[in-house]
């Protein structure tokens, strides 16, 4: 089921993309897709960051521990996610008060509008995922948002025709403000549950909540940034119309990935309760399973882009966006590396490893904005698509080796050492 909702995440973003991109064009979608992008990367330290802490914890109180941790991180982050919000929105409202002539940063002010939302939701997100509620996490957190988008778009045609990216921006909006709200009610019985007892509904000093979610939130802030900083920089450096040729591309080749994403949701809680004792045979274990999955769907998303792609393209979006299929194979391709980890991203995680993580998403970040801004002046959409790549198996490769220092598994079978001893990390 996991997997058929991440495939469905696959088909509706994908097909948000292409019909949004075909009846506003290169241009105005350019636009949108640089304020959606810039959106995106500052929901990170809450959609993404604490969303994967509340995970962990609230994973732990189930298995009977740490329940003195999981309600007062919940409520807590409620208040700081929307300080952070506002602080970002002021910021954002601020300098387009100061009548900066840039559709770029008029885009992002709007969009970021949705901001408190989304931070929200990324909460009852995780709240979900660590109940052992991959499903329905899944739904809120990654379906909802891109299916309502599509539905709209689709009703609102000749509106998007005319009124391009302003339009785009107020739906994105509204939508992401009724799946905040969805979400919150299908927390609602884990939330009582783990907010049951006073002490349970503390709030914690803010200086420590922030010690806590800073890790997750820079890890999966950096990982997300070397998702979008070729969109951005696409957009700065060269046009709309590239940025929106090439996200195009990128979304389509994040189809690659789906298998790991689908598995690291399903295995995250059973992570989160390993012991360390038993850490190394059965983090083993879950990493091998998780590999074999995620190769075997990457592999045939790859197969399916390569052999339909163009026709895909050309069909949906139009043939103006068809200089995006060669990209699109190219990070398909870098994603692959991805999918030979596997699960090894969250057992680094969910195995409180966070914080060396951050220095291997550290180093490919500014190794992707250095290669863009390379490469895109003389490669254009091959330059961005050739420094993400490279970015993209610099922390894959990294992720690896640290896995296996820590665990003690073979590089490459990642198994224990001890079982295999002509093999060395």
């Amino acid at each position: 089921m996991v997997l058929a909702l991440k495939g469905g995440e696959a088909l509706i973003g994908a097909a948000m993309t292409i019909y949004l991109a075909r009846i506003m064009g290169p241009a105005s979608f350019g636009v949108f897709a640089f304020g959606l992008a810039t959106t995106t990367l500052l929901a990170i330290p809450i959609k993404n960051g604490a969303s994967t802490l509340i995970t962990k914890h609230v994973a732990i109180a189930h298995d009977g521990e740490g329940q003195h941790m999981a309600g007062p991180l919940v409520v807590t982050g409620i208040g700081m996610s929307l300080l952070y919000a506002g602080f970002i929105l002021a910021g954002l409202w601020g300098a387009v008060s100061f009548r900066i002539d840039s559709p770029f940063l008029a885009a992002a002010a709007i969009t970021a509008l949705a901001l408190p939302f989304l931070c929200l939701t990324g909460l009852w997100e995780g709240v979900l995922r660590g109940s052992f509620r991959p499903n329905t996490a899944i739904l809120v957190g990654t379906i909802l948002l891109p299916f309502g988008m599509l539905v709209l778009g689709v009703a609102l045609t000749t509106q998007l025709t005319t009124q391009g990216w302003r339009l785009a921006g107020a739906i994105y909006i509204g939508v992401a403000m009724a799946v905040s709200l969805l979400a919150l009610i299908l927390a609602r019985p884990h939330l009582q549950d783990l907010l049951a007892k006073p002490e349970q509904r503390v709030l914690m000093v803010p200086t420590v909540w922030i010690g806590h979610a800073v890790p997750f939130a820079v890890v999966t802030g950096l990982l997300i940034f070397n998702r979008q900083i070729d969109v951005i920089l696409l957009a700065t450096l060269r046009s709309e119309e590239a940025a929106g040729i090439y996200r195009i591309a990128a979304q389509a080749a994040v189809l690659v990935t789906f298998g790991v994403q689908a598995i690291g949701h399903l295995y995250a809680p059973y992570l989160a309760q390993t012991k360390e004792a038993a850490a190394p045979d059965t983090l083993s274990a879950y990493l091998r399973r998780s590999v074999r999955f995620s190769l075997g769907y990457g592999f045939l998303a790859l197969g399916a882009l390569a052999i339909w792609g163009d026709d895909i393209i050309a069909t949906l979006a139009g043939a103006a966006y068809l200089p995006g299929y060669p990209i699109m194979l190219i990070l398909c391709a870098a994603n692959l590396a991805v999918a030979l980890n596997g699960a090894t991203m969250q057992a680094l995680f969910m195995q409180g490893h966070q914080t060396k993580v951050v220095w291997v998403f550290a180093a490919a970040g500014v190794f992707s904005v250095i290669a863009n801004v390379v490469l895109i002046p003389l490669l254009g959409l091959y330059g961005a698509a050739i420094a993400t790549s490279c970015a993209i198996v610099i922390w894959s490769l990294g992720l690896r080796v640290m896995a296996c220092r820590i665990w003690g598994l073979s590089f490459v079978s990642l198994r224990p050492v001890s079982a295999i001893p002509a093999t060395k990390c």
